[in-house]
């Protein structure tokens, strides 16, 4: 058994930290049986997400346009599995899972101050109004975030659709190799992909594990067969 590990942490001047954790686990339980596992965990805060561009006119600061940013926290859980097994010198199998939980959480919606600068203005806090239309996530209809920038002044009021996502992805493959005569030999390859994905901003590992086998898939199965002619 060969165990590793690691863990970094970055923070940027606004306090905006960046954890992450990862650990492999390399198992051989006997000569011809290898295992490795490597689970990860993240996470990710930014307070300076871009979002969308609103054109307007009494937005002279920024030449008629409005960049809106907003806070994003992404989480994420990941995990790599391999599998070999050699049956003997001339059969090999190979497995390899890649499952993937992935969240991003976006609010507290904001503009810059001015061009070059480091100030931000959020939006119902230092500037404007802001209010919230809740959406039906089960009709796949998003929320809906109503802005006015300068509240009762002559900016028009804009509408932003909230991305908040989670996602869910599990893709694998099993490659099975056999010389059935020197120099020649056979490859049976099956690969999957698939993924869903919510409008939902948080993780909900319970729900979003068992999605992992449930969600749309794609298969593709392969053979390839080469053969030695030894002229």
């Amino acid at each position: 058994m060969v165990l590793s590990g690691s863990a970094n942490l970055s923070c940027n001047r606004d306090g905006d930290c960046s954890p992450a954790v990862s650990l492999s686990v390399q198992l051989r339980p006997a000569s011809n049986l290898s295992l490795s596992l490597g689970p990860s965990v993240s996470h990710d805060q930014n307070g300076f997400q871009y979002v969308t561009t609103v054109p307007d006119p009494t937005a002279t600061a920024c030449y008629g346009n409005r960049y809106v940013f907003a806070d994003l926290a992404q989480n994420s859980l990941a995990m790599n599995a391999r599998f070999n097994v050699t049956f003997s010198p001339n059969l090999t199998l190979e497995l390899f899972m890649q499952p993937l939980i992935a969240s991003g959480d976006y609010s507290r919606y904001k503009e810059f101050a001015a061009p070059r600068g480091l100030r931000r203005l959020v939006y119902g806090v230092d500037v404007g109004t802001d209010s919230i239309m809740p959406g039906n996530a089960s009709q796949g209809v998003r929320d809906s975030i109503f802005i006015d920038p300068d509240g009762g002044g002559p900016a028009t009021r804009f509408v932003i659709v909230d991305p908040s996502f989670t996602l869910r992805s599990l893709r694998g493959n099993a490659v099975l190799r056999w010389e059935y005569r020197p120099g020649s030999t056979l490859y049976l390859v099956w690969t999957r992909s698939g993924s869903s994905s919510l409008m939902r901003g948080a993780i909900d590992f319970g729900d979003d594990a068992r999605a992992l086998f449930r969600g749309p898939s794609e298969n593709i199965f392969l053979v390839k067969v080469n053969y030695w002619l030894g002229i």
